[in-house]
């Protein structure tokens, strides 16, 4: 839930990548902070973030933001096969960290994933009319005297933070998935920002719930039939698009 109303400003504002980028970031920080001896989940968290406001930095000191995506995407992969390089020992927590094991979530970690939902969740809350406006205008909030700056820097730390709670759920390599598509199923379908952030939260529940019974009923397993879920979900967004239909 906490993920798709923060995927709605990353969707909207063509920084999918960074997202992807991110993920790939949380699992070499999970898996770096277990080598360490410290919770995977906080490694995680101190790396992407950190790697999500160099990112930001790097884009927006009269940087090309494309290009900054670019680079950012391939070290953070590097950076993640490096991290599992070093963690072949310990190849169970690798994969869990990789695809998810949303059954495997301890009563702690849920508390903690929870904390972060929540916080993130407010911080959207809080800052909801200022995100909204320099989504849709960075150059006129700017001239309104809005901390453009500070907004951008509080949008990657929120993408790091959604993305850290679904490392243990859906694992770094759905985590994109499950970011992005819920919110661009939704601006296919609705034509007001409210009623997106609004769909994109019905169809990331629907997308959970659906894939979580499935993958009961078949034996299968919950991550990847979640992600195929909000993926074909997408695919069909597009496909009865009204926005695309008036194109035609």
């Amino acid at each position: 839930v906490a993920s798709a109303p923060i995927g709605v400003f990353t969707v909207q504002r063509k920084l999918s990548t960074a997202g992807a980028a991110i993920a790939h970031t949380s699992f070499a920080g999970a898996l770096l902070g277990y080598l360490a001896g410290t919770e995977p989940l906080l490694g995680a968290l101190v790396l992407s973030v950190a790697y999500a406001l160099l990112v930001a930095y790097s884009g927006r000191r009269g940087g090309n933001m494309d290009v900054a995506l670019g680079v950012s995407f391939g070290a953070s992969a590097a950076l993640a096969a490096l991290a599992l390089s070093l963690s072949r020992e310990y190849s169970t927590l690798a994969f869990t960290y990789l695809l998810g094991d949303v059954l495997g979530v301890s009563e702690s970690e849920l508390l903690v994933l929870a904390s972060f939902s929540v916080a993130s969740l407010l911080l959207v809350a809080i800052f909801y009319e200022l995100l909204k406006m320099v989504t849709f205008d960075e150059e006129t909030a700017e001239a309104y005297g809005v901390n453009v700056t500070f907004l951008n820097y509080l949008h990657v730390v929120l993408v790091s933070l959604v993305v850290v709670v679904e490392l243990k759920v859906v694992g770094s390599i759905l985590a994109t998935v499950f970011l992005v598509a819920p919110a661009a199923s939704a601006l296919e379908l609705a034509h007001s920002f409210e009623k997106v952030m609004i769909l994109s939260v019905l169809i990331a529940l629907a997308s959970s719930l659906a894939g979580f019974l499935v993958s009961i009923l078949f034996n299968l397993p919950t991550s990847a039939v979640i992600g195929l879920i909000a993926s074909s979900a997408y695919l069909l967004a597009v496909l009865f698009s009204p926005k695309r239909v008036c194109c035609r």
